[in-house]
């Protein structure tokens, strides 16, 4: 699966021969503003520390997201990336089948498979939660299922409700809700979706989270999980210990003292998200998606043009997007940008707008052929 991920720019470059120093990467949906400094500082002073084994409980990790999800060290797993937690869940937990709404993040269905787990997808249109809700009254037999759910959605930014989210909870006590909230940290109001706090009372919850993607570091891998004691200890049982190396623990430490910084990377990206979709919306043939957090998902009108084309046309101007071709129920007529900085957001709305002038003005001239042709 991650031959399709988001982010891939060497495999990129080496395919058109291009330098990645010189790329504009809007495939993967990470900080613009990049990691704080206070990172690059605590990682340089301590990188001695290298020498010794990390401390294999990421003790001070847990202690400080404790302190700010107000549960204990005891509810929280560090991984090395959240995708390491994903393929831990199914592994550990064993659910007789796994539930994903598509479309949605594709490594959820590789974790299941890589467990050797059914999964049942629920294709929606809608990317509504409710869905869920009627599709899992009709699942006969899967009584004990582990449920994939990502708040806000990647790739459609779709965001669900807290009150849904524990409605869902409560209506399904024999099934695990597992919900990754892995670009939670860019939402405005925050509070009202996230359920990252209710985690550690509820018997069949689990929160996901990456810290890479809002601090900007993804080449470290850090993510955590939230759950409460019990599914913590069964957890603990499967997983691999030291897999969160000590400069990803220290880089991580620094990132989440750094308020100052959580403060401003939310009022940049909240301007640039809606200066990039104002200037997407202005562009003929695509239609982006009201964005919620720091990517947008666009789709094609019917020029016949594919995502496919758009990124091949675009590489030619040193830009990579996200082609979508690959999620489950999306296909050729979609495609995801991230949210940058105002310099890499105008060069991409000026690329493209220049690829779908060019295709608009071929489909004029063709219908000006037919209508020559059909009138004589």
């Amino acid at each position: 699966m991650l031959s399709g991920h988001g982010g891939n720019v060497k495999q990129i470059c080496d395919k058109y021969g291009l330098d990645p120093d010189e790329i504009i990467d809007f495939s993967a949906s990470i900080n613009p503003l990049g990691c704080p400094a206070v990172v690059r500082k605590a990682v340089s002073e301590q990188f001695n520390e290298i020498q010794h084994y990390p401390d294999s409980q990421c003790s001070d990790l847990r202690k400080i997201i404790a302190e700010r999800t107000l549960c204990s060290e005891s509810n929280i797993i560090i991984g090395n990336g959240s995708n390491e937690l994903f393929y831990l869940l199914p592994r550990a937990l064993q659910p007789k089948k796994g539930v994903i709404l598509q479309p949605t993040f594709g490594e959820f269905k590789d974790a299941f498979c890589n467990s050797n787990i059914d999964v049942v997808e629920i294709m929606s249109d809608d990317n509504d939660l409710s869905v869920i809700n009627r599709n899992i009254s009709s699942l006969n037999g899967v009584e004990e299922c582990m449920i994939f759910l990502c708040n806000p959605n990647n790739p459609t930014g779709q965001l669900t409700r807290k009150e849904d989210i524990i409605g869902l909870v409560n209506d399904n006590p024999n099934r695990m809700i597992v919900i990754d909230e892995a670009f939670m940290d860019f939402v405005e109001d925050d509070e009202k979706y996230s359920v990252i706090k209710e985690a550690p009372s509820m018997q069949n919850l689990i929160v996901v989270r990456s810290l890479t993607k809002f601090y900007g570091f993804p080449g470290l891998r850090l993510g955590y999980l939230v759950a409460n004691e019990a599914i913590i200890n069964k957890l603990l049982l499967y997983k691999e210990p030291w897999t969160v190396n000590t400069i990803a623990q220290i880089a991580g430490l620094a990132a989440i003292n750094d308020k100052e910084f959580a403060v401003n990377t939310r009022q940049y990206v909240s301007g640039e998200k809606t200066f990039l979709y104002d200037g997407l919306v202005m562009i003929k043939g695509i239609q982006p998606f009201q964005p919620t957090v720091n990517f947008i998902l666009i789709r094609i009108g019917d020029s016949g043009i594919t995502s496919s084309a758009i990124q091949n046309a675009l590489m030619k101007n040193n830009i990579l997007i996200r082609n979508c071709a690959n999620f489950v129920g999306l296909d050729e007529t979609y495609f995801r940008v991230a949210v940058k900085t105002r310099e890499e957001n105008m060069k991409l709305l000026s690329a493209l707008k220049l690829v779908m002038d060019d295709v608009t003005s071929k489909e004029n001239n063709q219908r000006d052929y037919v209508q020559e042709f059909v009138t004589g």
